[in-house]
C-alpha cells in the first residue's frame, strides 16, 4: 500500500517518500512489448509451421504429378525426333515432290483421250510447274543465301553472280553481244563485292542451331506419326500419384455403384420422361488437405446408399479407401457430400495437441479433442454429458478413453475415477492424479471389485449430498440449479468439483462374475444400478460418467444407460444394434454407419455424435502413447500438488472399502438352526446376531430388529421361547424359511 508522509517543519511542507509495502503483491502491468512480439511471433511461427504441414502433402503429390507429366513429355518428344521423324521426312518429300511435279496435271494428261485435250493438258502443266519453280526459288534463296553466307562466303558470291548473270541474259530480249559482256560485267561485281559483305553476317550460336535441328525433327515426327492410334500408349499414374479430382470422375464413379436410378445422362427416354440424373451443388473445391464436393442425387436415392457401399465408391475413383469420405449433408437425405483427403485420414499429419506441451483446462468449457477429415480440432464440452465409446478391439477405444481422463486430469479442481476392467494397465498413466485407480476385474482378487463397488457407493452419497447442496444455495449463488465452473471456484468450502468416472471394458463389470453365483449377480445389479443413477443425475451435480466397451450389447451398455448420454464416440463396429446403440436409436438409417471403417486404415477414427444433431467422422489425437501420457499424468499430478487438491489413491490415502454385506433372513435361519430351531425372543435373537456380526447388528435394539424383519417380511409375534421359559415377542423358524424374498441389512 503507497502511503504519504508530511514532516512536522512549520517553514516548510515536504512530502515524505513513499513508504512500500514489500508484503503487498505487486502490481501486474501485464506483459510487456518484448513479451507481446515474441508470442505474436511465436504464434506466427506455429500458424506457419501448420500451413506448412497441411500444404506438404499436396505438394509432394504436386511434384510426382508434374515429374510424371514431365516424363511423359519427354518420352513423347524422343519418340518423335527419332522414331517418327524418317517417315516424317519421307512423307514431306514425297508431298513436295508431288506438288512442285505437279502431279493431278500429270494425271490428266496421261487419262486424256483426245490429242487436242491431252496438248490444252500439257501447256496447263508447263505453265504450272514454270510458277511452282518460281515459288520455290523464291522462298528457298533466303534460306540458302544465309546459310552459304555462313559456311562458304564465295561460293555464294560465285551463285549469285552467275544467277544475277543468267537473269539478265534471259530478261533483255535480242542476242546482242553487248548483253553478254554486261551480264559478266555485273556478275563478276557481284562475285567479287559480296563475299566479303556476307562474311560480316554474324553466325549465330551452335545452340540455335541445335534447337532448330530438334524442332525440325519434332516437326517431321508430328508429321510421320501414326494415324489412328496415340503417339504413346495411355500412361498409367505410378502408386504415389495421385490425379486432381473433377466433378466427371465423381459423378461417374457414383454411375458404377449398381443404382438404376442413378446416372449422368441428361436425354430423355423413350417414354418421354427426363432420366434421373446427379445435380451438382458444389463444384470441387480444395478444403484444408482435400476436396470438397457437395452433389443431389436423383429423387429415391439416399445418400447412405453411397456410404454403404464407400469401398466400390473409393475403387470407382482410383482413390485409397482412408482418402473418401461420403456424408449425408444438411439439405435433405439426398444431398451427397463428399471429402476427399490427399492422404488417408489415419496417415495424414495432424497438429500437435494443443493440450500437449502446455495449458490447463476448464471442463466446463470445450476442449479440443479430435480432428475432422480437414484437420482442423473439433472441441467438446464433457461437462453436463455423459460419454459412451463402442468399437471392435484394436481400434483405439482405450486410448480415446484414456485421453479423455488425461484431459479431465489437467483441470485440477475434476477428482478422477479411472478403471481399467481390462487390467492390462492402459489406463496406468492416471495412477499419478486420480483419486481412484483400479486395475482389473479379476475373480481370484476380490478386493478390485470391492473397491470400485465402495467408489460407486460413495459416488452414490456424494450425489445427494451436492443435490442438498444445490438445493440450499440462494438464486443468486446458484440461478442454473447446477454445479458451474464460476461457483466451483467462488465456493471451495462446498466441495463440489468436477468428478470424473472414466470405465474401460464395462463388461467385466456388469458382466462380472458367473451368472449362477448370487453373490456375483448381486453384484453386477449393484454396480449397474450405481452407474444408472449416476449417469441420470450425476451431470447437473458435476459427475461425468465416461464408459467404454468392445462388447456393445444391453448387458454391457444398459438401454437406460445409452438413452442417457450425450457425448458418443463409435469406432468401428460390427452390427446394426451395437451401432444403433452407440450413436443413438435409428442411427444406422440416418446413413451413420460405423460398419465402413476399415480395421487396418481406420485406427482412432469413428463417428462423433456431440451437442449437435448430427454426427462427424473425427479422428483422437494421434501419438499419445504410454510414454506421453506418462508426461500428462504427471503434469495433471504437479497442478494438484501446486493446489493443495490431490487426493485418494495418487495422495497414498487408503482406499476406501465398502462394508461387508448381510442377509438378514439367513442369518436369523443360521442363529436359530444353531440353537436347536427352537422359537427364539428378539432379545436373544438380538444379541445371537451381535455375536455373529457385530459390525452389522451389534449397534441394533429390539425395536431395530423388529423393523428390519418387518421389512424382510417377517412379522414377530408373541411365541413361546424355551431358553427364557415364557411367552414372549419373538419369531418362529418357519415364518424365516418360508420368506422366498430375503432383505437385506
Amino acid at each position: 500500500m503507497t502511503t504519504f508522509e508530511h514532516v512536522p517543519d512549520p517553514p516548510i511542507d515536504l512530502p515524505a517518500l513513499p513508504v512500500l509495502d514489500v508484503d503487498a503483491p505487486a502490481e501486474d502491468d501485464g506483459p510487456d512489448l518484448v513479451d507481446r512480439v515474441a508470442d505474436a511471433w511465436r504464434q506466427r511461427r506455429r500458424q506457419a509451421a501448420s500451413a506448412w504441414r497441411r500444404a506438404k502433402p499436396r505438394i509432394r503429390n504436386w511434384l510426382r504429378l508434374a515429374r510424371y507429366r514431365v516424363y511423359r513429355w519427354l518420352l513423347l518428344v524422343l519418340k518423335l525426333a527419332l522414331v517418327y521423324s524418317p517417315r516424317g521426312f519421307g512423307r514431306l518429300v514425297a508431298r513436295f515432290s508431288k506438288w512442285v511435279y505437279d502431279w493431278d496435271s500429270a494425271v490428266r494428261r496421261h487419262e486424256a483421250s483426245e490429242v487436242g485435250e491431252a496438248a490444252k493438258a500439257q501447256g496447263m502443266r508447263k505453265a504450272n510447274l514454270k510458277a511452282r519453280l518460281l515459288v520455290c526459288s523464291l522462298f528457298g534463296m533466303p534460306p540458302l543465301f544465309f546459310i552459304l553466307a555462313w559456311v562458304s562466303p564465295l561460293t555464294l558470291g560465285i551463285l549469285c553472280g552467275v544467277t544475277l548473270a543468267l537473269w539478265v541474259i534471259q530478261i533483255i530480249p535480242g542476242k546482242h553481244w553487248g548483253e553478254h559482256v554486261a551480264a559478266a560485267a555485273l556478275g563478276s561485281l557481284v562475285i567479287w563485292q559480296l563475299p566479303p559483305r556476307a562474311d560480316a553476317i554474324p553466325t549465330p550460336p551452335w545452340q540455335a542451331f541445335v534447337a532448330f535441328g530438334v524442332a525440325a525433327l519434332i516437326t517431321l515426327g508430328v508429321i510421320g506419326r501414326p494415324a489412328h492410334k496415340p503417339a504413346l500408349n495411355p500412361g498409367v499414374l505410378p502408386a504415389n500419384v495421385v490425379p486432381p479430382l473433377r466433378a466427371p470422375m465423381v459423378t461417374a464413379a457414383l454411375c458404377t455403384l449398381g443404382n438404376s436410378r442413378m446416372t449422368a445422362k441428361t436425354e430423355d427416354d423413350p417414354d418421354g420422361k427426363p432420366l434421373s440424373k446427379i445435380q451438382l451443388l458444389m463444384d470441387v473445391a480444395r478444403q484444408g488437405p482435400g476436396y470438397q464436393i457437395d452433389l443431389e442425387l436423383p429423387a429415391g436415392v439416399p445418400a447412405s446408399f453411397v456410404q454403404g457401399r464407400r469401398e466400390a465408391f473409393a475403387a470407382a475413383l482410383r482413390r485409397e479407401l482412408g482418402t473418401v469420405w461420403p456424408s449425408v449433408g444438411a439439405r435433405h437425405p439426398g444431398h451427397l457430400s463428399l471429402y476427399v483427403c490427399d492422404l488417408p485420414m489415419s496417415r495424414a499429419p495432424q497438429e500437435p495437441w494443443p493440450l500437449l506441451e502446455s495449458g490447463v483446462v476448464d471442463l466446463g468449457a470445450r476442449v479440443p479433442l479430435f480432428t475432422d477429415q480437414r484437420g482442423d480440432w473439433v472441441s467438446i464440452r464433457l461437462a453436463y454429458a455423459n460419454m459412451i465409446i463402442g468399437a471392435v478391439p484394436r481400434m483405439g477405444k482405450t486410448f480415446a478413453l484414456r485421453q479423455c481422463l488425461l484431459t479431465a486430469g489437467l483441470d485440477k479442481r475434476a477428482k478422477v475415477y479411472a478403471y481399467d476392467g481390462k487390467g492390462t494397465g492402459d489406463l496406468a498413466s492416471c495412477r499419478h492424479f486420480a483419486h481412484s485407480y483400479v486395475r482389473g476385474a479379476r475373480l481370484d482378487k476380490p478386493e478390485l471389485i470391492d473397491a470400485v463397488r465402495g467408489d460407486i457407493k460413495e459416488l452414490r452419497q456424494e450425489l445427494g449430498r451436492r443435490a442438498d447442496v444445490i438445493d440450499s444455495l440462494p438464486p443468486e449463488e446458484c440461478p442454473e440449479n447446477k454445479v458451474t465452473s464460476e461457483l466451483i471456484d467462488a465456493r471451495p468450502d462446498l466441495d463440489l468439483g468436477w468428478i470424473v468416472v472414466g470405465i474401460d471394458e464395462t463388461q467385466m463389470y456388469f458382466s462380472y462374475g458367473d451368472d449362477d453365483d448370487k453373490e456375483h449377480k448381486k453384484i453386477r445389479a449393484e454396480l449397474k444400478a450405481g452407474v444408472t443413477e449416476l449417469v441420470k443425475l450425476g451431470p447437473a451435480l458435476g459427475i461425468i460418467v465416461i464408459l467404454a466397451t468392445q462388447q456393445v450389447n444391453r448387458d454391457t451398455i444398459p438401454t437406460s444407460i445409452s438413452n442417457n448420454a450425450v457425448l458418443r464416440f463409435c469406432l468401428k463396429i460390427e452390427g446394426q444394434d451395437p451401432n444403433d446403440r452407440i450413436l443413438g436409436t435409428g442411427a444406422y438409417k440416418r446413413g451413420y454407419d460405423a460398419q465402413m471403417f476399415d480395421l487396418e486404415e481406420d485406427k482412432g477414427i469413428g463417428y462423433l455424435k456431440g451437442d449437435g444433431a448430427r454426427a462427424q467422422i473425427v479422428r483422437s489425437v494421434f501419438g499419445l502413447d504410454g510414454e506421453i501420457a506418462e508426461q500428462l499424468g504427471m503434469r495433471a499430478r504437479r497442478l494438484r500438488l501446486a493446489a493443495g487438491l490431490l487426493t485418494g489413491d495418487a495422495a497414498g490415502e487408503a482406499h476406501a472399502v465398502p462394508e461387508p454385506q448381510a442377509n438378514l433372513l439367513d442369518d436369523c435361519c443360521e442363529v436359530v438352526t444353531e440353537a436347536g430351531g427352537h422359537n427364539m425372543s428378539l432379545d436373544t435373537l438380538r444379541d445371537r446376531l451381535g455375536l455373529l456380526r457385530p459390525g452389522i447388528y451389534g449397534h441394533l435394539d429390539n425395536a431395530a430388529l423388529g423393523g428390519l424383519l418387518r421389512g424382510a417380511g417377517v412379522e414377530p409375534g408373541a411365541v413361546w421361547c424355551p431358553l427364557e421359559k415364557e411367552t414372549r415377542k419373538g419369531v418362529k423358524l418357519e415364518w424365516i424359511t418360508g420368506q422366498s424374498a430375503p432383505g437385506t441389512a
